[in-house]
């Protein structure tokens, strides 16, 4: 007796907590309704679920409920929280037609339990009662013929596939057996080709759009170029093939579309691995940061665009084989990089309107490229795109802004997220937060992957500097490198990160610190504007008040560039380009997880990402855990949070 009403309670107690669980989820799902009303009352719509599906990281397929929830079920909440009604059954409600909706939710009104079957049968239902006897039979008829032919269809377009497989692996096998960019089309594969293109035209139909009147990488695009490829290679109009050609067959042969999808079979440990580097267009390229990265990565720089004089220097001083442009992005045509198959187009696009220590004009600021990086995309039509900027883009009064510049990447045909990515976890003594907007073209949309934390190359500014704080005999750069290695570091929330100092943010040349910046270089040990001309002295040292300052160099090294690394222009130009630069090593893992997205590539972190000598590292201290809601963490719900 006792088992039996022990059993009993606990039944009772779960149904008691899962009818509270089932209430507050309704009640949920109805609160971001209304939200999402509020939302649509001071934007359109379309600008409204940019936003919620990046910013709020609403899931597309629950987008269309919210926003239809309005002018389908306002105003039946209370019998929608009365039976406890699920988001499926609200979203097929708000699908349904008027009648079949009506007849929901008189029959939820009196108590009924509605689930999604059930409306689906009464939309059956009351979509057959309209339908004369004969028209039932009728309609009953074509649901027979039309699921006969969609099973014929559905075996002829699985044949076909499966002869366009094997045709694209035989024109990649004489591709890699070729060991060039192209290869000559036998007589054999242009029969093959001729076979394959009357199968394509009975399921495609022989009349395609020409090319140019598709938007590029659209699906009509797609089978528009693959049956303008099979002509080509059965009449024998192209002589030779390459990638382009093989991709776009590939685009009707079941798989996933990867222009030139040579798969390493084994992880890739290092760059000799790759069958062919990645193409890259990089904006505003600064000192060459994000680019020496992306070259470590296995990236080819098609070409490196860069208005200011001195950074345009500095790229050609240490990369005399690069292409640089030296001009404003305001005034380039992209369209010329269109057909140079552009893998990743990036660039470090100026953070100056939305930076905390700026005049943070946002859109207004004529220094704003955002929008110019748009319409590079557009342009350019790559692969990807990844553009980096600063947290303060993600501030709420810059929601409208990053709401319209998602859907503009969304109509060029790209799937957009925001990833957050700090320095320290990429072996740097310096804490450094930046966000980066990556995007894929819609047919690759989901291989990408944000690069993994690597705790192990942790490192600190006192062992970084100790030779460079040391050139000039300062007496005490001993005592400061050992301070600087056992100094517990904090983040911004007062949470342990480790033991070991990072250096705040590196900036670009100031002649006085901005605000709170004093306080924390004092905490850093060190005076952070204007950078020193040299390392102290001994005689630097007995001044009072003295703490060192950071020469450029040093500024350099913190940013993570090699001491080989060479700047053109003056002491505040130098510091500007240091400051403005993207941290090489952030390049390097970023544009690794590109290569593994763009090739198929299974990376080797451990490999790739291997320490540099002479780095020493800090000792890591586990972070209690951060509530859901911190700022830290969430990122306001933007795409996923830095690692993955």
């Amino acid at each position: 007796m006792a088992d039996i009403d022990a059993k009993a309670q606990a039944l009772s107690a779960a149904r008691h907590r899962i009818l509270q669980l089932q209430e507050q989820m309704t009640d949920k799902v109805l609160q971001m309704a209304a939200e999402v009303e509020k939302l649509m009352d001071v934007v359109p719509m379309s600008e409204a679920k940019a936003f919620l599906k990046a910013r709020c990281n609403v899931p597309a397929v629950e987008l269309s409920t919210y926003v239809g929830f309005a002018t389908t079920l306002k105003g039946s909440e209370e019998v929608l929280r009365k039976t406890r009604a699920s988001f499926p059954v609200m979203k097929t409600l708000v699908s349904a037609d008027g009648d079949a909706r009506r007849e929901i939710l008189e029959r939820m009104e009196i108590g009924a339990q509605i689930d999604t079957k059930d409306v689906a049968s009464i939309r059956r239902r009351l979509a057959a009662a309209k339908l004369t006897a004969a028209e039932a039979l009728t309609a009953e008829n074509k649901r027979i013929v039309a699921a006969a032919a969609r099973k014929r269809v559905k075996q002829a377009v699985s044949g076909f596939e499966a002869k366009m497989s094997a045709f694209s692996d035989e024109l990649r096998l004489h591709f890699r057996k070729g060991q060039g960019d192209r290869v000559v089309v036998q007589a054999g594969l242009r029969h093959q080709a001729g076979r394959l293109l009357e199968e394509f035209e009975s399921l495609f139909g022989r009349d395609q759009p020409p090319l140019a009147s598709l938007r590029h990488m659209s699906p009509q695009y797609r089978i528009a170029h693959a049956h303008k490829m099979l002509g080509d290679i059965a009449a024998g109009r192209l002589s030779e093939i390459g990638p382009v050609q093989t991709s776009a067959l590939q685009a009707v042969a079941g798989r996933a579309r990867v222009s030139g999808d040579f798969r390493p079979k084994k992880p890739l440990a290092d760059l000799a691995s790759l069958s062919f580097r990645p193409r890259v267009l990089e904006l505003c390229a600064g000192a060459g940061g994000l680019a020496l990265g992306l070259e470590r990565a296995g990236f080819e720089h098609v070409a490196l665009i860069e208005f200011n004089r001195h950074a345009a220097a500095t790229l050609r001083k240490n990369r005399p084989d690069w292409n640089v442009v030296e001009a404003d992005v305001r005034k380039v045509d992209f369209t010329q990089y269109r057909d140079q198959r552009i893998d990743l187009l990036t660039g470090g696009l100026p953070c100056t309107p939305f930076t905390s220590v700026g005049k943070r004009k946002g859109k207004n600021d004529d220094k704003d490229l955002m929008m110019e990086g748009v319409r590079a995309v557009q342009e350019a039509a790559p692969k990807a795109f990844v553009f980096e900027n600063v947290d303060g883009l993600l501030h709420s009064k810059h929601s409208d802004y990053v709401a319209a510049l998602l859907r503009k990447f969304s109509k060029a045909g790209y799937v957009t997220d925001i990833h957050r990515i700090n320095t320290r976890d990429y072996g740097l003594a310096q804490d450094r937060s930046r966000i980066m907007i990556v995007g894929f073209r819609k047919d690759l949309a989901g291989v990408f992957r944000m690069p993994p934390r690597f705790p192990g190359l942790a490192t600190n500014m006192g062992d970084v500097l100790q030779d460079l704080m040391s050139a000039n005999g300062w007496a005490g750069a001993e005592n400061w490198v050992r301070m600087m290695r056992e100094r517990p570091e904090f983040d911004r929330f007062g949470n342990p990160i480790g033991i070991g100092a990072l250096s705040d943010t590196i900036r670009g040349y100031q002649g006085s610190p901005k605000k709170g910046e004093a306080r924390r270089a004092l905490e850093n040990g060190v005076s952070y504007a204007p950078p020193a001309k040299a390392a102290p002295t001994n005689e630097d040292a007995s001044k009072v008040g003295f703490l060192p300052s950071l020469t450029n160099r040093m500024r350099a090294r913190l940013q993570g560039f090699p001491d080989n690394w060479e700047f053109a222009g003056g002491l505040g130009p130098v510091a500007n380009q240091i400051g403005n630069a993207v941290a090489p090593a952030v390049g390097h893992a970023m544009g690794l997880a590109l290569v593994s997205a763009l090739m198929g590539s299974e990376i080797g972190w451990g490999t790739m990402m291997s320490p540099q000598p002479g780095h020493s590292h800090r000792i890591q201290v586990t972070p209690p855990p951060i509530d859901a809601g911190a700022e830290s963490m969430q990122i306001n719900g933007i795409g996923a949070t830095a690692t993955q």
